[in-house]
């Protein structure tokens, strides 16, 4: 027992020491970035140890706290959390300066310890992957993936026609679909699909305990992650813990399916089986190892992102039913009522696509950005930025003050008007809304397919559906107000997206069935997948 106590002391009285050192050392740290050259860009101010991180008023949504600190520091903020130096950027015109303009100093990726590993590894593969037939990154060369995304659209039409209320399961399921098909040529049925479980066990429950404050603490605090799982307060670690075990999974099982594919003398149309056809420069761990990595991040990525954007869409119908009514009417104009539209009549549907850009630009999904970093220091606008600094586009803050509250840009931002993107003849403005791709080296590559994706899946649901608000039981319509809350993994914590809200999801076309649904859809396409709901 006296052993135990002893143990317990020493290892409360090593804490507290390591904290005064990290604070001395801090402390140097800052005095010297002060002193030494130009002035840092505005912040907020830094403590020792802790940095500003308790200027942060809303800790769950930073980029709320970094609105606040735009009106008072500007444009550019510096900013230190725990150990890590960051820049804030919030506004368009000096995050295209810096991650376009002087790309090869702001396109670094920062060191995160959360990240999965061989990032250099993983250059090198979307290097080849770029070049590639099936790549993800090309507009022209990824659109081979149209079947796969179709496919997927229909099936989520067959779901909303079975049970039209659980309309955050057939988004979910629409993403799942087609970015597994696409990145491991596997396509689930549902949700109870053995890979589709496996990542979804991986994205919603064994992460619960990454919170954005966990993260922070512990890219701030890193000695912490080697703590002990019993040590006291060391949720974040036991979570960081089982998160690796499940990201073993999710990056494990999917590959080595398409591997025994490949096997088997079956080359799948999909990223990993493309890649490691092309990857024959690495040693075969080497490469094995960073296809992997590839793979699992453009599944994360992709993941809630899609469904989150698509859950904006759906509240934005429920709200402003005249724009459904406009949406319906050039769909039946140029589509007609006996098909479903498809890629090909895109350059047709310019007001379809205008509500793609609003959705983006009215609530963005990704308020951060990418993460971007420093490769050597810089000075812009008579601040210095020092090398290996965090940089984060604050895209909610670009999106909603910087350019939103622009009259003469976006007029009245509040409201959900596609009308901003269409010239007054109809066709479409150049403001493609990508500013949630990110900028410069560190744009999404797969901005091309999460686009199609969206739009198909957003096509599909008007030409076939209409949503509405809810009904009481006297038979009034249930009021919607919009909350938002961020989403469920360690990527989508980050991610704001509408709380669930009540809703109708009513047919469009004739008799409401599976066999009209069948025809819209053409029996060719659809045949397998409306055999699934004939059951």
């Amino acid at each position: 027992m006296l052993d135990a106590e002893l143990g317990f002391y020493l290892v409360t009285s090593v804490f507290v020491l390591a904290v005064f050192v990290l604070a001395g050392l801090s402390w140097c740290r800052e005095f010297w970035d002060n002193r030494s050259h130009l002035p840092l860009p505005p912040g907020p101010p830094s403590l020792p140890i802790v940095g500003s991180i308790f200027s942060l008023h809303d800790r769950l949504r930073f980029w709320m706290s970094f609105n606040a600190w735009r009106s008072t520091y500007g444009d550019l903020v510096y900013a230190r959390m725990g150990n890590k130096r960051i820049l804030v950027v919030n506004s368009e015109e000096v995050a295209k300066d810096l991650f376009e303009g002087r790309s090869s100093i702001y396109s670094d990726k920062p060191h995160l310890l959360l990240r999965f590993g061989f990032q250099y590894i993983v250059v090198a593969v979307w290097r080849q992957v770029a070049s590639s037939p099936t790549n993800i990154s090309s507009a022209i060369s990824s659109s081979c993936y149209h079947p796969v995304q179709l496919r997927s659209a229909y099936k989520m039409l067959f779901s909303f026609l079975q049970d039209p209320t659980d309309y955050l399961n057939h988004f979910q399921m629409f993403t799942f679909s087609y970015i597994l098909s696409v990145v491991y040529d596997h396509e689930p049925k549902d949700m109870n699909d053995a890979v589709a479980r496996i990542m979804q066990r991986y994205l919603e429950g064994v992460v619960g305990g990454m919170t954005p404050r966990a993260i922070v603490t512990m890219e701030a605090f890193p000695f912490l992650l080697r703590l002990p799982t019993w040590f006291p307060c060391a949720t974040f670690k036991r979570a960081s813990v089982k998160c690796l075990q499940a990201g073993r999974d999710v990056r494990e099982i999917p590959f080595q399916m398409v591997k025994e594919k490949m096997s088997n003398g079956q080359v799948p149309p999909c990223m990993v089986a493309d890649t490691m056809n092309r990857m024959n420069g690495f040693e075969d761990e080497v490469v094995e190892t960073a296809i992997k990595e590839a793979a699992s991040i453009a599944f994360a990525g992709a993941a809630e992102t899609n469904t989150s954007t698509l859950l904006v869409f759906l509240l934005a119908m429920v709200l402003h039913p005249e724009v459904q009514v406009k949406a319906h009417a050039e769909i039946d104009r140029v589509v007609g009522k006996d098909r479903l539209p498809g890629f090909d009549d895109r350059p047709a549907l310019p007001y379809v696509d205008a509500i793609l850009r609003e959705t983006f630009r009215w609530y963005p999904v990704f308020p951060l950005g990418i993460p971007h970093a420093t490769t050597t220091s810089d000075i812009y606008k008579g601040y210095y930025i020092p090398k290996g600094v965090a940089v984060i586009a604050n895209t909610w803050q670009v999106h909603t003050t910087a350019m939103a509250h622009d009259e003469k840009k976006y007029p009245n931002p509040d409201e959900f008007k596609p009308e901003r993107f269409l010239h007054e003849d109809g066709s479409l403005t150049s403001d493609t809304m990508r500013l949630g791709f990110g900028w410069g080296r560190r744009m999404c590559v797969g901005q091309h397919v999460a686009d199609a994706s969206i739009w198909i899946a957003i096509a599909s649901f008007l030409a076939a559906f209409t949503a509405h608000k809810a009904l009481d039981e006297y038979g009034k319509e249930i009021p919607v107000v919009p909350r938002f809350s961020t989403g469920m993994t360690v990527f989508a914590r980050f991610l704001p997206h509408p709380e669930k809200f009540p809703c109708r999801v009513v047919p469009r076309f004739h008799n409401a069935s599976v066999e009209a649904l069948t025809q819209l859809t053409g029996v060719g396409l659809s045949v397998g997948i409306a055999c699934e709901f004939l059951d």
